[in-house]
């Protein structure tokens, strides 16, 4: 039996760099939304190794600010494409003894300065996309990254535990080979294990497993997590219930970023992203969906335009049948 999924809570992804933020958290409330995703721009708040502009988190206290005072829940995401020039000069996530050192301090930087005003945290989004960015031509790197991703995520949990929700937002996907041969299937195996086992079978268990390395129990890594997030934008039936079967009993939350060439397309994208929620909720515990872009970008159309009118695909997200 189908659930209404307008009892599902509806969420945006806002900029923190927009003009008119404050307009958008304002805009967000009247439509019905709960919460508000806020990226903490690392790169800008920490220019230099120990060093904080206040006027950066200063933006981001009143963004979140202004969100509580609307009725919204401010998320903080911690870690953006954009890292710190300095940091990436010292290797960066592909370094794990300089992102074991930096990272963590970061983070409780972030917790120190907006713990009083966030809603819930999102360390960072979307590991596996990470990896290639950070390594595109070298594999063996790629699990490296990972792997020193894994020990961040760890770290982040230990510092931000207890008070407000911790969220994931993993890139799953369904790998598909490229071709029928054997190596194909076995970059398809691997890239499966990358998006899913090593994050959904280590929450289980806290093992760390990446090819080429044993294994190992990774301390606080078990159940390291408030929210599972994931970050979809197709085959999201098929994504959910195999995310749901690894049992960890928690809510699902998803980011949803929808597809086509036309505003038209992405509504129609939309209405039956719901159709799934409104199937699959009335059996698993799906927190929330939140929308990204919310207002439109240079090259990534939002569900709003510029001048903040809501466009046909804004209307299927706040609007679901």
């Amino acid at each position: 039996m189908s659930a209404d999924p307008r009892s599902v809570a509806r969420g945006a992804v806002l900029d923190v760099h927009q003009e008119r933020l404050l307009d958008d958290i304002s805009l967000a409330a009247q439509l019905g939304l709960r919460s508000v995703r806020l990226d903490v721009p690392w790169a800008l708040a920490q220019p230099k190794a120990g060093a904080i502009d206040g006027d950066v988190i200063e933006r981001v206290q009143i963004a979140a600010g202004a969100a509580r005072a609307a009725g919204v829940e401010p998320w903080l995401r911690l870690l953006q494409p954009a890292i710190p020039h300095w940091f990436d000069d010292e290797g960066g996530f592909t370094d794990d003894r300089n992102a074991a050192h930096w990272w963590p301090r970061w983070v409780e930087t972030a917790a120190d300065h907006l713990g009083e005003v966030a809603a819930g945290w999102v360390p960072f989004e979307a590991p596996f996309a990470m990896s290639r960015r950070l390594m595109p031509d070298d594999l063996a790197r790629q699990v490296d990254v990972l792997h020193t991703m894994v020990v961040a995520w760890r770290d982040a949990w230990r510092l931000l535990r207890g008070v407000h929700p911790v969220a994931t937002s993993l890139d799953v996907a369904i790998e598909r080979p490229i071709d029928n041969s054997p190596d194909a299937r076995d970059e398809a195996r691997r890239r499966d294990h990358l998006r899913w086992g090593l994050w959904l079978r280590g929450f289980h268990d806290g093992m760390v497993r990446v090819p080429g390395r044993a294994d190992r129990e990774l301390a606080d890594f078990a159940g390291s997590l408030d929210v599972l997030g994931l970050a979809l934008r197709k085959d999201l039936e098929t994504c959910i219930i195999r995310t749901a079967d690894h049992g960890l009993d928690i809510p699902i939350s998803i980011t949803f970023r929808p597809t086509g060439d036309t505003d038209g397309d992405r509504a129609l994208d939309i209405r039956a992203m719901w159709r799934v929620i409104g199937e699959l909720s009335a059996d698993l515990p799906l927190h929330s969906v939140t929308i990204t872009p919310f207002a439109d970008l240079p090259g990534a159309p939002g569900v709003v335009t510029a001048d903040r009118e809501l466009k046909d695909s804004g209307d299927a997200f706040v609007s679901p049948d």
